[in-house]
């Protein structure tokens, strides 16, 4: 077996850290004496003018946004983090709470249950309903395709707004084509999160469509993300 690459050193090496973000010592230390925090940084930031390669010098060291998976994955967090501090706001929802919820379904449910990422948007006191509650799919560089649009519909049953974020490379041509005709169709909305922490970079695609749902399908749609309205007054 060949050695491996140094992007699949970085892969290997971040995913043991918390949110898989490290400072570039700590992922220097850890990758051995062949790196230095300098050689790393430089080697990173070569990384990051690949769009199709999701690993990002941010603020405090180096992440890989690739991961989905594990108790609290980077990706989630940091487009949690910007929905709260830009996304919303820019888009006309100042009071915006999100909570991540991929992991909380309940079992045996099956695939297409929950979403990664709820959000709850309290509107002035005058507008009908005061409490929306928006559903997201969260997609990894080369995770995003027209079944990320399906999945968010479905799993966004009972919710008010049904998104989908991708990260890493601009999706175009016939692929994205197809995916916007699909999300207009059904009312899901498509934002393109090139760099999940620079939200000010964040390109909608497709505007979401408010969607009609039962009380019924609204507590379903709670019982599947494992919250309740109360869940977003605990801090």
């Amino acid at each position: 077996m060949g050695a491996r690459s140094h992007k699949d050193q970085f892969i290997g090496a971040l995913k043991d850290f918390p949110h898989e973000k490290a400072t570039f010592t700590a992922l220097a230390n850890a990758l051995g004496p062949n790196w230095t925090a300098e050689s790393l940084k430089a080697r990173a930031e070569k990384f990051e003018a690949d769009a199709s390669t999701p690993i990002h010098v941010v603020k405090g060291g180096v992440q890989y946004f690739g991961c989905e998976t594990g108790k609290k994955p980077g990706l989630y967090k940091e487009v949690r983090r910007g929905i709260e501090k830009s996304w919303g706001a820019d888009n006309s929802m100042r009071h915006i709470d999100v909570r991540h919820t991929s992991r909380t379904s309940v079992k045996g449910s099956g695939s297409w249950t929950q979403p990664d990422l709820v959000a709850r948007v309290v509107r002035k006191s005058t507008a009908r309903p005061r409490e929306v509650y928006l559903a997201f799919e969260v997609e990894q560089a080369g995770g995003f395709d027209i079944e990320s649009v399906y999945q968010a519909y479905e799993f966004g049953r009972g919710a008010d707004f049904s998104w989908v974020f991708y990260a890493g490379p601009v999706c175009s041509g016939t692929k994205m084509a197809r995916i916007r005709t699909a999300a207009k169709d059904v009312g899901v909305g498509i934002v393109h999160a090139s760099k999940p922490t620079v939200p000010s970079a964040w390109k909608t695609i497709v505007p979401a469509r408010i969607r009609d749902h039962t009380k019924s399908e609204q507590g379903d749609f709670f019982a599947r993300s494992g919250l309740t309205p109360e869940s977003f007054e605990e801090l």
